[in-house]
């Protein structure tokens, strides 16, 4: 009785202490670029008096990634780079970001393991074309479409051209932003592969590492299991991967088919080691929030250029 004495005396204190802290720290609805966390009022004043007539489509992805990182690991990661990406460019504001995608792994493969959500690729394509024609319904006029996973990349910019034909006449443009998903994914594995750290893999360094530098609380998105949890190899060596995309750099640079395209991200494995059916290629046992951090700015960064020159490109071409 004493003890449920001391929790009731207890408790208006700490209620009152809770929203205390929230009245030292109001939410300043100005930072926020997130389109699903503001009224139509908040998002109609950001658009005509603040000249936020950019907006960014991200499609992230759930499907299974291992043991240690929770499903929604595309959706949170798009998440927080979509935001930071908005905020960099000063004029943009962030899509609900869409969990869904094609292909996901663990359904792709027929596992038995739960988790896995996808569609089909031509309904992905049509929620993408819904997508756009919903931003430019709400008034913005630059589009910026990506996506997270490798599945849909094809359908998202097949989408993308279909609508910037047909919304150009009402002044609104639509760009995919392929940077997003593969110049990222190949800076960052030149980034491990100079720093001598796993390169490639599904559920491995790079999205572990950038997923332990986003998550609020340790344990949020990744478990402490990473540091332990089994694996394939990707089955090359640093210098067989560094040969592999010198090649392919040297072909894309020739203009010869297929030679933008990365390889699949648990290439080359070695038929010898025992399988680990787990949705996780590659190691993540390395992982830090520091090499997250890099992760993260090299996709931000990316992004942000691509979007830049692309915007650059139209409007030198329009006027």
């Amino acid at each position: 009785m004493r003890q449920i004495g001391i929790l009731s005396l207890l408790s208006p204190l700490f209620v009152a202490a809770v929203f205390a802290q929230a009245a030292r720290n109001p939410v300043n609805v100005k930072d926020i670029v997130e389109l699903e966390l503001l009224t139509h009022s908040e998002v109609s004043e950001k658009i005509q008096k603040e000249g936020k007539t950019s907006v960014l489509i991200i499609t992230g992805g759930t499907e299974e990634r291992g043991p240690h990182a929770v499903l929604g690991g595309h959706t949170i990661m798009s998440r927080h780079r979509g935001a930071e990406i908005a905020k960099r460019l000063g004029n943009a504001l962030v899509a609900p970001v869409l969990p869904i995608s094609v292909a996901a792994t663990g359904l792709r493969e027929n596992t038995d393991q739960p988790g896995g959500v996808q569609m089909p690729a031509d309904v992905f394509k049509n929620v993408q074309i819904a997508m756009i024609e919903s931003m430019a319904m709400n008034g913005f006029k630059d589009i910026f479409v990506m996506g997270d996973h490798g599945g849909g990349q094809q359908q998202i910019r097949e989408a993308v051209e279909e609508e910037d034909r047909k919304l150009a006449a009402k002044g609104v443009h639509v760009y995919f932003i392929s940077d997003f998903y593969q110049k990222t994914h190949d800076d960052v594995d030149m980034y491990m592969y100079e720093h001598k750290l796993p390169i490639g893999g599904h559920g491995a360094m790079m999205e572990t590492a950038e997923m332990l530098y986003e998550e609020p609380a340790p344990g949020t998105y990744i478990r402490p299991i990473y540091k332990t949890v089994p694996f394939n190899p990707t089955g090359q060596t640093p210098e067989e991967w560094k040969a592999a995309r010198d090649a392919r750099l040297a072909r894309q640079a020739a203009g010869e088919a297929g030679g933008g395209q990365r390889g699949g991200r648990g290439r080359g494995q070695d038929p010898n080691v025992p399988r680990v059916n787990n949705g996780l290629t590659g190691d993540p046992h390395p992982a830090t929030k520091e090499v997250g951090k890099a992760v993260f700015e090299i996709g931000v960064n990316n992004t942000v250029a691509e979007i830049k020159k692309q915007m650059a490109e139209r409007r030198g071409a329009t006027r």
